[in-house]
């Protein structure tokens, strides 16, 4: 079952934009378990990559100029 975590080594900062139905839900759900936002969002990335078969990616490089 998927769990909200709290992560404290989160340190990477980067903007997204979201849907505005994900964002109220996100926001809902930060409310509700009195965590950040952002916890709730590494939370949900997290939780869809540990449900993803990610071998396929494991050879990208993503600091090369012309990788794809």
């Amino acid at each position: 079952m998927f769990e909200i975590s709290k992560y404290k080594k989160s340190n990477v900062k980067i903007s997204i934009r979201l849907p505005e139905n994900i964002n109220e839900m996100l926001r809902k759900i930060a409310k509700k378990e009195d965590m950040s936002f952002n916890n709730v969002i590494v939370s949900c990335i997290q939780n869809s990559l540990e449900q993803m078969n990610l071998e396929k990616y494991s050879n990208v490089d993503i600091y090369s100029i012309n990788s794809k």
